[in-house]
């Protein structure tokens, strides 16, 4: 049982790059493969997805630059 709700959070937690290479433009399902691809070749868990196609995927200042768009994009619809 135990398993069945850490495979569900682990799933959950897979919805969050997802919905941020969406909301700027990129196909979430090969971005997302790209950068799980690309964390295991580099053993660095911390890249992720790049919002701003700045060519750079980690660290907190990225992630703070990828929520601060994908709330931006919000505020417009």
């Amino acid at each position: 049982m135990e398993q069945y709700a850490t495979r569900a959070f682990a799933e959950a937690l897979e919805s969050i790059p997802m919905a941020l290479a969406e909301n700027s433009g990129q196909p979430p399902i090969q971005t997302l493969a790209a950068v799980k691809s690309r964390q295991i070749m580099e053993k660095n868990s911390r890249l992720g997805i790049d919002c701003m196609n700045t060519g750079t995927n980690g660290g907190m200042e990225h992630l703070c630059h990828c929520l601060n768009f994908s709330v931006m994009l919000s505020w417009h619809f």
